[in-house]
């Protein structure tokens, strides 16, 4: 059996900012494809998203269903953040060892 600490801290806090990162990611998509209001939150939301999303703009055009929009590029996004914090994880958790 592991010990509590034998993971060590850097996984954790990349697991940490990859959650966070992947929950940012989701919000954004879902608050696009439901057309919601901009609201304070809906802005905050929009200003976290914008340098995370910047890298992969126009990658693939938006996919539109009866005025809903899927952005196709943060969802490949999302795909490659998740990728690389993974894999990240499983470095640094190897390294420990």
């Amino acid at each position: 059996m592991k010990g509590k600490h034998s993971g060590g801290m850097l996984p954790k806090l990349i697991s940490i900012l990859l959650t966070f990162v992947q929950v940012i990611i989701v919000l954004f998509i879902l608050l696009k494809f439901f057309a919601a209001n901009v609201t304070p939150f809906v802005h905050l939301l929009n200003n976290l998203a914008k340098p995370l999303l910047q890298p992969f703009e126009g990658i693939f055009h938006p996919v539109v269903f009866n005025a809903r929009t899927l952005d196709l590029s943060a969802v490949f996004a999302l795909i490659v953040y998740s990728v690389i914090g993974f894999g990240l994880q499983k470095i640094f958790s190897m390294m420990k060892h």
